[in-house]
């Protein structure tokens, strides 16, 4: 039995019904550890004002408690949530520009011939206009040479292109080889039963601040509340849950997962 519970024993149930207007019969239940009698909230609230009046510290209580009602916490049904991520990438490709203006001019030339040979049946000697020709000629080559360079550009800029995707794999690898984590990060103080699924071997810990578990294992998580935040190679994911939560870690990823199948991954046990 811990300290702060024996000194709220001796001052008496009567006494701190009076001093802090919770009703006896929940003071006593509490001070003989009848948790049967009172929900998990209720348990949690009435200790806070106890540690808060009596300045008592009741912190291995209080993970005994979270330790009951995480025991005899009827199942639940939890749908599995899991989080992917995939990467996009713009490329941009300028030489469609070029391609479309080199149509536009090869029309161009097309109906100024197409002048020409009409101007030249209307005359009376079918004479051809050489200005025009020449003209026509000069365009043809200031075309060729443009599809020319537009080839030697589109080349040029897809040996860009794949050089920066090489130095961007390069650099997504290292990102991820330097930032790889897992950490278990409370809100408010914390009771976790933590598994290695690799050998099954169980732990578990009542702690504030901060909990770092090997990234490279295989872990199977139950958490006496789910007022958390979770770390996974520096992405955090907050969770909100009032009740206990439980959790999958496999292959880097995270999954919620339901009170039944961490009965499964634990061999048939609820802990």
């Amino acid at each position: 039995m811990s300290d702060g519970l024996k000194r709220l024993r001796e001052i008496g149930a009567q006494k701190i019904h009076e001093q802090t207007h919770i009703a006896r019969h929940h003071v006593q239940a509490l001070l003989h550890e009848a948790f049967e009698d009172m929900t998990k909230i209720q348990m949690q609230g009435f200790i806070s004002i106890l540690q808060r009046e009596y300045d008592v510290d009741l912190s291995e209580f209080k993970a005994k408690v979270d330790e009951y009602y995480f025991l005899n916490a009827p199942e639940e049904d939890d749908s599995e949530t899991r989080f992917f991520v995939s990467p996009t990438r713009k490329k941009k490709y300028t030489f469609v520009y070029v391609l479309i203006a080199i149509a536009i001019f090869a029309v161009a030339i097309f109906f100024t011939l197409d002048k020409i040979a009409q101007s030249s049946e209307k005359t009376d000697n079918h004479s051809i206009d050489n200005s025009a020709i020449k003209n026509a000629q000069q365009s043809m080559l200031k075309s060729d040479k443009l599809e020319t360079l537009s080839e030697e550009e589109i080349e040029d800029e897809n040996a860009t292109i794949t050089e920066i995707e090489e130095e961007e794999k390069i650099a997504e690898a290292e990102v991820t080889e330097v930032i790889k984590s897992f950490k278990i990060l409370p809100k408010v103080e914390l009771w976790i039963g933590y598994i290695d699924l690799s050998n099954h071997k169980k732990y578990q810990k009542l702690f504030k601040g901060e909990l770092e578990l090997n990234p490279n294992k295989d872990w199977l998580l139950s958490l006496g509340h789910g007022n958390v935040n979770i770390e996974i190679d520096g992405v955090v994911k907050e969770f909100n849950d009032r009740s206990n939560l439980r959790l999958l870690y496999k292959d880097s990823k995270l999954s919620k997962i339901s009170f039944t199948e961490f009965k499964e991954l634990n061999r048939g046990q609820k802990w």
